[in-house]
C-alpha cells in the first residue's frame, strides 16, 4: 500500500461520517421547513439532502 492510498483511505474514513451527519441534519431541517410551510427553505434543504446522498453513493462506489 502506497502513502497516497493510505492518505486517500484516511480521508474517506473521515468523510463518510460527515456526509451521514449532514444527510440526517439536512433531512430533519427539510422536514421542519416543510411542516412550517417554508417552501423555498424546504427546497434548499431538499437539494442539500440530494447532494449528501450523492456524495455517499460516490464514496460507496469508490470502495
Amino acid at each position: 500500500m502506497t502513502n497516497n492510498e493510505i492518505a486517500t483511505n484516511s480521508q474517506a474514513r473521515h468523510r463518510r461520517p460527515l456526509l451521514w451527519t449532514a444527510l440526517v441534519v439536512t433531512a430533519l431541517c427539510n422536514a421542519a421547513a416543510s411542516l412550517a410551510g417554508l417552501t423555498a427553505v424546504g427546497i434548499v434543504f431538499g437539494f442539500l439532502v440530494l447532494l449528501c446522498g450523492a456524495g455517499l453513493v460516490v464514496e460507496h462506489r469508490r470502495r
